[in-house]
């Protein structure tokens, strides 16, 4: 039997220094929570069966959402299901599943001459990168997995990254035996923002953003941060979507070009509570925010990263669908089904952002200023160890699933629009 819900939930508030009691509940089974959150729909192979994931990464989910309600305030409106986070934009976007390809058909696990690496082609300058870095004629999927085929996958993945490409080996499933994230004490917490904490978010696409909307349900004043010359590129796609990360915060754009820019960006960063960013430590570095000088005078800082903040990791680019490959996700698949496959939809994001909000959140209730590092493959690492089906126990979560005749989760709807790009620029840059 796999853990409940209920029990990851308090081991969880155990390792936030806040040992709260939860309710026994709270969740699904694993092989329902996959159906019900629209899961199956997007694992499995393109012209095969909807396929149940061996991973319970729903009981993470869960778990982690039912720790942040037990610190929430009464009034909070927080989701029913932390694992309908992992479906929904899925859902939204009627995304289906790829096996090798990704449910959004931008990241594909490529055959090398002695394993597996997902690459993830999500930005136009990736592709442009693909002839320098395979010293060939390959300009797209096609030339990827000619040449792929001949060399070992290692070094193939080596010199992506070396060259910046969101690139992983799909390496097998391994316990992560610290923490997913990680505390560093800096004494108490500044609060300017009084009993309600001020955010100060400036993470792009899915993790970061769900955070700070985890935390403006717990009545959080989030203000979210772009650059006037590359606003986040969630903007660019599905909007219900973006207004779901979005909607209920303020939206503030600076021009990082500028002095005047940059210089509003560390008022900003000078007054908040909480800071979530998602950038590599060096790009913050440049516009001169500093996450050690924040922590010092009595910041939470919330950093998230494909694979890590320190050594060589920090300046490693990787995105949702990439970073669960690295954690051992598909060679799950692999084990359970036979080939690796994507399972989910760039599942390391809602994971991550889960957990962000719980790590976050708990640090303000304990009044303790400090850095909280996650990584989207170490999350979704962590959250593999709640238990991995195989042989006929993956068999009977598959039966569950198929028998299950419970309408999906209800989907989620936003708090508002998402805020027009600087709408609230004059506004909250006057009260800092």
């Amino acid at each position: 039997m796999p853990p409940s819900p209920a029990d990851l939930a308090r081991r969880l508030l155990v390792d936030c220094d806040c040992p709260l009691p939860v309710p026994d509940g709270g969740g699904d089974h694993p092989a329902l929570a996959w159906r019900r959150a629209g899961l199956m729909a997007v694992t499995g192979r393109e012209d095969g069966p909807a396929l149940m994931c061996p991973a319970a990464l729903t009981l993470s989910a869960d778990a982690a959402l039912l720790a942040l309600a037990a610190l929430a305030p009464p009034d909070a409106l927080l989701p029913p299901h932390g694992a309908l986070l992992l479906g929904e934009r899925a859902r939204l976007m009627g995304l289906q599943r790829g096996g090798a390809m990704s449910a959004n058909r931008s990241c594909r696990l490529i055959s090398a001459a002695d394993g597996h690496f997902a690459l993830n082609l999500a930005r136009e300058e990736d592709r442009d990168l693909l002839p320098a870095w395979l010293e060939a004629d390959a300009d797209g999927w096609d030339g990827v997995a000619r040449e792929a085929r001949l060399r070992p996958a290692a070094d193939l993945v080596a010199r992506g990254i070396e060259m910046g490409l969101p690139i992983a080996l799909a390496a097998a499933p391994a316990p992560v035996p610290q923490p997913w994230f990680r505390r560093r004490g800096a004494g108490p917490i500044r609060a300017a923002g009084g009993n309600r904490p001020f955010v100060v978010d400036l993470a792009p696409l899915w993790a970061g953003p769900l955070a700070g909307s985890l935390l403006a349900m717990l009545g959080a004043d989030v203000v979210k941060v772009e650059s006037l010359a590359r606003p986040d590129g969630a903007r660019l796609g599905h909007a219900g979507f973006f207004d779901l990360l979005n909607g209920g915060k303020r939206s503030v754009a600076l021009d990082f070009r500028s002095g005047e820019g940059r210089a509003a960006l560390r008022r900003l960063v000078a007054r908040a509570d909480i800071v979530i960013e998602g950038s590599r430590p060096r790009a913050l570095a440049q516009l001169g925010v500093d996450a050690d000088e924040a922590v010092a005078n009595g910041a939470i800082w919330v950093s998230i990263t494909a694979y890590g903040r320190e050594g060589a990791a920090a300046d490693r680019v990787g995105f949702g669908d990439d970073a669960a490959v690295a954690a051992g996700l598909a060679q799950a698949m692999a084990a359970g089904w036979g080939e690796p496959m994507f399972a989910g939809d760039a599942i390391a994001d809602p994971l991550t952002g889960l957990h962000a909000a719980l790590a976050a959140w708990a640090a303000w209730c304990r009044g303790e200023a400090g850095l909280i590092a996650l990584s989207l493959a170490g999350t979704t690492a962590h959250a593999m160890g709640a238990g991995i089906a195989q042989g006929d126990l993956l068999a009977e979560w598959q039966a569950m699933a198929e028998r299950d005749g419970a309408p999906l989760y209800p989907p989620r709807a936003p708090f508002a629009p998402a805020g027009a790009l600087g709408a609230d620029t004059a506004a909250v840059l006057a009260s800092c």
